[in-house]
């Protein structure tokens, strides 16, 4: 992410956190909570947090929030990213070895930013709500093992307003095995990229990797 010095003249350096700040790549949990009140509709909550911390010593120049950190001074970075999903799903085909529905749903990304040296302490964040749009499909292999395959995203894009801007592309494929009605457990594959340009804050991230789960239903 970069930010600006509007006060100071300086522009913001498009900072990458891994090359630049030292951040290295991490596991990270996922809570999710879905309600079904009816069997082809669902609401669902998600919610990522995402936290690095690091401490390295700067190779280049960087302006982040109107202050320079120079080449050469051991700087650490916090990073908490929080990601929210509010969504609603509707299955328009349910049939007894699976279903196939639309998703609608809003992301909400809450960033924070925290550079320090021995000379410099800055901090900035931003917010953005995004919609998003998608679909879902699932298959069950055998009664109790099935197939999930979910894509959403949105882009919002900066030609419209100069100031504002934003993208969230969502994939996520996994397995589910049900041991019973009440429990399961489940692993894949998802691929989560999400942005976002406010006024004069912008910033972007990827995640990416196999993940595994258990699955409680009350």
């Amino acid at each position: 992410s970069g930010g600006t010095g509007a006060l100071s003249g300086l522009t913001g350096t498009q900072i990458n956190a891994k090359t630049d700040l030292g951040l290295t790549d991490k596991r990270l949990p996922k809570f999710q909570l879905t309600l079904r009140p009816v069997r082809s509709q669902k609401f669902r909550l998600e919610y990522i947090p995402i936290n690095f911390e690091a401490t390295t010593t700067l190779t280049r120049n960087i302006d982040f929030n109107g202050q320079r950190y120079r080449v050469g001074i051991p700087t650490n970075t916090t990073l908490d990213w929080k990601a929210y999903r509010f969504a609603y799903e509707f299955d328009f085909v349910t049939k007894n070895r699976g279903f196939a529905g639309f998703v609608i749903e809003a992301k909400y990304t809450d960033v924070a930013v925290q550079l320090t040296s021995p000379v410099l302490n800055e901090f900035a964040s931003a917010r953005a709500p995004l919609p998003a749009l998608g679909g879902i499909g699932r298959f069950y292999v055998v009664p109790n093992i099935s197939i999930t395959g979910e894509v959403t995203g949105f882009k919002l894009p900066d030609s419209i307003d100069s100031r504002y801007g934003g993208h969230y592309v969502d994939i996520d494929i996994y397995g589910t095995v049900n041991f019973s009605d009440n429990f399961g457990v489940k692993g894949g594959f998802r691929s989560l990229d999400m942005g976002y340009l406010v006024k004069q804050d912008s910033g972007s991230f990827t995640l990416k990797g196999i993940y595994f789960g258990v699955v409680a239903r009350y």
